[in-house]
């Protein structure tokens, strides 16, 4: 898999001053956390999903969440569950027939109710299970984090070793997280379950939706998740628990839940200003403006090769080669490691191009 991958040859070249580099699965869990992107969530009922993703249906999608929470029914959870191994053994077929690559599938996520429907699932899908790149962990707390995570750690035991490592993703989105009283506590128990099961835990992801529902809110098609105060506050203690350097942990933006781009793309940019990286999206539309605002500036790589090669203890502080900024080599030395990992997975684009160049019409063919 690789990020924009529906250029020709002669737009990439126009566009890239370094293409992005391909990965899969089997990556690295550094690359993988940052690949995520724009994570397109699609009911687990979709009785198509399996031609959707193995055939490229849609174009630009390099992950894709299938799920069983809330975009399923309480009366249709049997049917999503049958429909998801169904589909998931279907693909697994076309590979072993060898009508489809695994290089060339989506990194693939389900988004689970319950321990117990884990459980379940990893059970029932048996070598299907490789398929999948990380289970979705909904309303995660000290209550359900430490079962969850312990399923995992013995499906990873007991799996073969040629399947790729199977992550968790665990998203805050309960009442104790976002209600002020209770916050701290709840976060550095959560903290505490993330810290013990670092090696499995591929980013934290923040539910919003249900956050506003707390409250009554939803915010407008114009505006910002950050333009919610409660919401707002509450981002900024879970960015300052899990986004610290030390911590190494990826978080993801919040779900965009409306059909225009115009609040999204503010949005992502502000995501991006606060160290969140990946994007939870309910349409293909949104998939191109998303995943294109990832891509690395050529002003960025040049401030970020400046800092990176200077780090040798000679200079300090250097102004930069587009002469509108100065550039200090250890405050800003983590900031330009991110963005060198982020260059690697989304491409550098040349000098006077913008993201803006990377999509164009969205596909309508998807209802």
């Amino acid at each position: 898999m690789r990020y924009f991958n529906y250029l020709t040859a002669d737009e990439e070249k126009a566009l890239f001053y370094l293409p992005p580099n391909s990965f899969h699965n089997h990556s690295h869990k550094d690359i993988l956390a940052h690949s995520i992107g724009a994570a397109l969530y699609m009911p687990a009922t979709r009785r198509t999903f399996a031609a959707d993703i193995a055939f490229g249906k849609i174009e630009g999608l390099v992950s894709v969440v299938l799920d069983l929470e809330d975009a399923v029914g309480d009366n249709e959870v049997v049917a999503a569950e049958e429909s998801l191994l169904e589909q998931l053994s279907q693909i697994a077929h076309w590979i072993d027939v060898g009508i489809l690559d695994t290089d060339n599938l989506p990194l693939m996520f389900v988004r689970v109710r319950s321990v117990n429907q884990l459980n379940y699932l990893l059970e029932r899908l048996e070598d299907n299970a490789a398929l999948l790149t990380g289970i979705v962990f909904p309303k995660f707390t000290s209550d359900n984090g430490e079962a969850y995570f312990q399923l995992l750690e013995n499906y990873n035991d007991d799996k073969s070793e040629s399947a790729p490592t199977l992550y968790g993703l665990p998203i805050l989105e309960s009442g104790s997280i976002i209600y002020k009283e209770s916050r701290t506590s709840t976060l550095l128990e959560i903290n505490e379950i993330i810290t013990k099961y670092k090696s499995l835990v591929l980013n934290v992801r923040i539910g919003a939706t249900d956050f506003s529902s707390l409250f009554g809110l939803r915010r407008s098609s114009d505006r910002t998740i950050y333009d919610i105060a409660p919401i707002r506050d509450c981002l900024a203690d879970i960015i300052n628990m899990f986004g610290r350097v030390e911590s190494a942990h990826v978080i993801s933006g919040p779900v965009w839940e409306y059909f225009p781009t115009k609040g999204l793309i503010h949005e992502v940019r502000l995501d991006k200003e606060n160290g969140l990286i990946g994007k939870t999206i309910i349409h293909p539309s949104h998939i191109k403006p998303v995943q294109s605002l990832y891509a690395v500036t050529h002003e960025e790589y040049t401030d970020t090769m400046s800092i990176l090669s200077n780090n040798h203890g000679d200079l300090g502080v250097m102004k930069s080669a587009y002469g509108n900024k100065m550039n200090e080599i250890k405050p800003h030395f983590n900031w330009a490691k991110r963005i060198l990992l982020r260059s690697q997975i989304y491409g550098v684009l040349h000098e006077q191009q913008t993201f803006d160049g990377l999509f164009r019409e969205p596909d309508r063919a998807y209802v």
